[in-house]
């Protein structure tokens, strides 16, 4: 069998713990248009507060923008390249399958993209697919896992 460079098992449980958290920060950030910290969540301050004024600066806009980012990327990274409690040959093509859908799904929103959006609206959809790539490996890697556990739990 070849060697796999794969993070140990224990990697999973950060990732899970890094990248929720990060997702739910970044999407929020998102809607808001990518300014920081998110104005719909600052409507109940007083606009001359201090922590108005700090959640509102350009600093704290690049920090949480840098941390969603970071924190997207390492926590599904993470959960992504992690051993399984048990890592055999049907993992690992599962593995290979769900990497393989996880490209052309990608490569396909790229060309899509390319050809339906245009300035700043296309400068959207590409911050959005910094992370296609994990996220839809994330996904499909895991819902055909659920789908051998339960099979195999059937068999038994």
């Amino acid at each position: 069998m070849k060697k796999i460079f794969l993070l140990p098992h224990s990697f999973k449980k950060a990732g899970w713990a890094i990248l929720i958290p990060t997702f739910i920060i970044g999407f929020m950030m998102f809607i808001d248009g990518c300014n920081g910290f998110p104005g719909y969540l600052m409507k109940g301050l007083d606009p001359a507060s201090e922590l108005y004024r700090v959640l509102n600066s350009n600093t704290m806009g690049y920090v949480l923008n840098n941390i969603a980012i970071i924190g997207i990327c390492v926590g599904s990274l993470f959960v992504t390249c992690s051993r399984e409690p048990i890592e055999d040959e049907l993992i690992t093509q599962l593995r290979l399958n769900a990497l393989l859908i996880a490209l052309y799904l990608s490569t396909a929103f790229n060309v899509v993209s390319a050809l339906c959006f245009y300035g700043l609206s296309y400068l959207y959809v590409m911050i959005g697919n910094i992370f296609t790539v994990l996220l839809v490996f994330l996904v499909v890697y895991e819902v055909k896992l659920w789908r051998l556990k339960k099979s195999l739990s059937y068999e038994e």
